[in-house]
């Protein structure tokens, strides 16, 4: 019976093990938990604050973009306007006066360079001792050394010889031209004294000038010609809206400007004759008295800071197509008759798209971001 009785212990025991076996592994899962929990909590915590910091560092990117874009475009001819305007768009684009925040025009004032630096507090993660983290953002904008289009920006309307482009019953979008295309280019002419910086007046693609120049054209010579001789019977003026712009709509252009799109490549019509009463009325009106030079800061709103179209007059007599071939950026010094006096500057022109392969004749396209 006692060897009976020890088997039936032995047997006994492991089925003992067996329904102890849960109440071990419960108490070792709870163990387990515990040292998991405290790890999962760590790591939501590092991830909230993570985003947090990259949330941050979105905005801080976003702001350096709009700062360096913005200041740009007072380069090269004004770094101070250039550094305050980038720091005011900074502010304006959620920057902190805690942050740090530096602007400063590099590669001799070609470049505008934005870095903003902020402390952003940690919430979760002073559970681990870690009290705020560190969030950097830059950008670099340049501008494009040329224009190969002016006045591309979204309120340019577009027209063929004058009236609207259309493709089926859509219009045309501005800034749809190409280089080389010839037309469509917009149509727009200024209702208000410098309105518009292109002017219906072109120069000679022949003609060289430096920036600093001061020259003038349109000025006849010793016989009452033209100055331009291969041009018989022009002086540059050319029709921007559309037909033949003698008397009052020459007058209002050149002293209104035009704001279409005009493209390198494109082709415009030739206005033929001196002119003399319209031409001096216009540029009288939009640089009523006259200056020995160019301010060395150029206002981009001052109605005198205008843009012409640089066009090869080769071959024309008379009425004729000519191609444009470039852009020049010149201060209206001033006028004289229908001869008007003016200064090569530096500017840069709103609503214009550059680029490095256009001729450089002081017009420059807006910002773009380097980095």
């Amino acid at each position: 019976m006692k060897a009976i009785e020890s088997k039936r212990k032995e047997l006994a025991q492991p089925r003992d093990l067996l329904r102890r076996l849960p109440m071990y592994a419960n108490g070792q899962m709870m163990v387990v938990f515990a040292l998991a929990a405290a790890t999962l909590v760590g790591v939501i915590a590092l991830g909230a604050d993570v985003g947090v910091l990259y949330y941050n560092w979105g905005e801080l990117q976003k702001a350096a973009d709009a700062a360096a874009l913005a200041g740009a475009g007072y380069l090269p001819n004004d770094s101070g306007t250039a550094t305050s305007t980038a720091k005011t768009y900074a502010t304006d684009n959620g920057i902190l006066s805690s942050d740090t925040l530096t602007a400063t025009p590099i590669n001799s004032n070609t470049q505008m360079q934005v870095t903003i630096k902020r402390m952003v507090p940690y919430s979760f993660a002073k559970a681990l001792g870690l009290t705020d983290g560190y969030v950097k953002a830059s950008a670099t904008a340049s501008i494009p050394p040329a224009v190969t289009t002016v006045n591309a920006g979204p309120g340019s309307p577009v027209s063929c010889s004058g009236v609207a482009c259309t493709s089926g019953s859509v219009t045309v979008a501005a800034g749809s031209g190409a280089s080389g295309s010839g037309t469509p280019f917009a149509g727009s002419c200024g209702s208000s004294t410098g309105q518009y910086v292109v002017m219906p007046m072109a120069i000679d693609s022949q003609t060289t000038w430096v920036s600093g120049q001061i020259g003038t054209f349109n000025q006849a010579d010793a016989k009452g010609n033209s100055s331009w001789p291969d041009a018989p019977g022009n002086w540059g003026y050319v029709s921007l809206c559309g037909g033949n712009p003698s008397g009052a709509l020459l007058r209002s252009t050149l002293a209104d400007g035009y704001g279409g799109e005009l493209t390198i490549g494109n082709t415009l019509q030739t206005v033929p004759g001196k002119k003399t009463g319209p031409v001096s009325q216009g540029l009288a009106d939009r640089a009523p008295t006259t200056l020995s030079a160019a301010p060395s800061v150029i206002d981009p709103g001052d109605p005198r800071a205008v843009v012409l179209p640089i066009v090869n007059f080769a071959g024309c007599t008379g009425a004729c197509s000519v191609p444009i071939t470039g852009f020049m950026s010149v201060y209206i010094l001033g006028v004289n008759g229908s001869a008007v006096t003016v200064q090569d500057i530096g500017m840069v022109i709103p609503n214009s798209v550059g680029s490095v392969t256009a001729l450089n004749d002081g017009a420059m396209g807006d910002a773009v971001l380097a980095q």
